[in-house]
């Protein structure tokens, strides 16, 4: 009984390592999916001219040069648009932080009529493409004379970007014990410092994430920037890198470089906040 005993055990791990080793099979292609096409645009940017013609499927050049970077950083304005999509980014984060934690807040603790309504029309807007409605966002922007402006673009991100961030935030908020408010509401604390000093500290993470949702989709976006900006000096950096496109004849070398400095702002930013997406990823995962 103990050798049958200790023999299922055996198996039982067997199938075990079995799992993790497809699991980890499964991560490793996924991972190489997505690292080698900036791989690729590294290796792109480093290569010579003439290696781009002769040997176009070389991962690894057999010389590196920064010449290319050299010609897009002094002879285009990709340090303006990184600065205009920064810029927009960081203005549109603070826009859907401003108008998003109230609803969320609201949708998670207040009970009112139309509420389950009103969240299923929220997600129902929320799966309809901003390519559908491009055209009568492009009508809205002229009538309200925001073409070709910053401010106008910054508008649309947040009003595209408001439903999945109310749901998002929701999610947050539904994991804070309602006791809390309770607790606040008898040391006299009104719906406004309940919310700011005991709910908003308790769902950082939460904000976290939204905030680097929304930042990331700032930064990449590129059909509703094409359809309102045609003002090279206020281009965002995804239009500036399509720019380097010509007419006639494209140098992927100078694409390849612009993608790489703009992926730099992106990179640093993952970096310094990974812990805070990390742990709001978690916490919205588990309800407490």
């Amino acid at each position: 009984m103990a050798t049958e005993s200790q023999s299922g055990r055996t198996g039982i791990d067997i199938e075990i390592d079995r799992y993790k080793i497809a699991t980890y099979v499964v991560y490793a292609f996924g991972l190489a999916f997505f690292i080698f096409p900036v791989l690729w645009a590294i290796s792109m940017s480093l290569r010579p001219r003439q290696e781009v013609i002769s040997v176009p499927l070389r991962l690894l050049p057999s010389e590196f040069t920064l010449e290319v970077y050299r010609d897009v950083l002094t002879n285009s304005d990709i340090l303006l648009w990184v600065w205009n999509s920064l810029k927009i980014a960081l203005l549109e984060v603070a826009g859907i932080l401003l108008f998003v934690t109230p609803a969320a807040y609201a949708f998670s603790r207040f009970q009112f009529k139309g509420k389950r309504l009103t969240l299923l029309g929220i997600l129902l807007f929320q799966m309809i493409s901003p390519v559908v409605i491009v055209i009568p966002l492009y009508n809205m922007m002229v009538q309200f004379g925001l073409l070709n402006t910053h401010l106008g673009l910054i508008a649309l991100y947040i009003g595209l970007q408001v439903p999945f961030s109310i749901w998002l935030l929701k999610s947050y908020f539904d994991t804070i014990p309602k006791e809390l408010d309770q607790s606040a509401r008898i040391d006299g604390c009104n719906r406004l410092q309940t919310l700011w000093h005991v709910l908003l500290p308790s769902v950082m993470p939460g904000i976290a994430v939204v905030s680097i949702f929304n930042f990331v989709f700032s930064w990449a976006e590129f059909v509703m920037a094409f359809t309102i900006l045609n003002d090279s000096k206020l281009f965002t950096i995804a239009m500036g890198v399509y720019s380097f496109q010509g007419q006639y004849s494209t140098d992927y070398r100078a694409i390849a470089a612009a993608s790489v400095i703009a992926m730099i702002p992106l990179l640093v930013m993952f970096i310094s906040l990974q812990r805070y997406f990390v742990s709001g990823l978690t916490e919205g995962a588990v309800k407490g």
